[in-house]
């Protein structure tokens, strides 16, 4: 007769009836660094949490060293002629074109466009941020932005990024925008 049985069911057997190289041995304890620099003992394990959030926290802080600060076009020199200043005219026209799909604004009035530069070679370089990081839109919206930019007259391709810092609120909202969600 084939009988079956559960896995739940099957007990532990004693530990007398383990081989010797097959029981279960008690982990050394780890040194632990004290506060006076001296190694002390322990034995709760936390040993390789300790020395895992210890790895990140110095892997963020060379990150956050490593992250340029700002926008990253600072060192962009501007073309500053009369042509360049229509074309970023024509830029900002070609942004006021473009829609929050959850809020009923141009994202330019809207305030989600930081900072548009112009190279002298008249490649556009646009600075954006969304309402939030978890905005539905957020992996196409910059794709759209830069689409847009590219096909504006005199443009000779465009560069978009996308920043969090500073983080956009209402406050950034033209006055036109505030007028027709009705804020003002």
């Amino acid at each position: 007769m084939n009988e079956q049985r559960d896995i739940l069911d099957v007990t532990a057997p004693a530990a007398d009836g383990i081989p010797p190289e097959n029981r279960p041995v008690r982990p050394e304890s780890r040194p632990r660094p004290g506060t006076d620099g001296v190694a002390q003992e322990q034995d709760d394990g936390s040993y390789f949490l300790n020395k895992f959030l210890e790895d990140k926290a110095e892997a963020k802080a060379a990150e956050a060293a490593a992250e340029p600060r700002g926008n990253g076009h600072e060192d962009i020199v501007e073309a500053s002629d009369a042509e360049a200043e229509t074309i970023k005219e024509r830029i900002v026209e070609a942004l006021k074109e473009i829609y929050d799909p959850e809020i009923p604004v141009n994202i330019y009035e809207l305030g989600l466009i930081y900072d548009v530069k112009l190279r002298e070679d008249h490649a556009a370089f646009v600075t954006m941020t969304l309402t939030t990081p978890h905005c539905p839109v957020a992996e196409s919206m910059p794709a759209e932005v830069e689409l847009k930019v590219n096909g504006v007259e005199g443009v000779n391709g465009a560069e978009v990024r996308l920043v969090w810092d500073p983080p956009w609120d209402m406050n950034r909202m033209s006055d036109e925008a505030r007028l027709e969600l009705g804020l003002l």
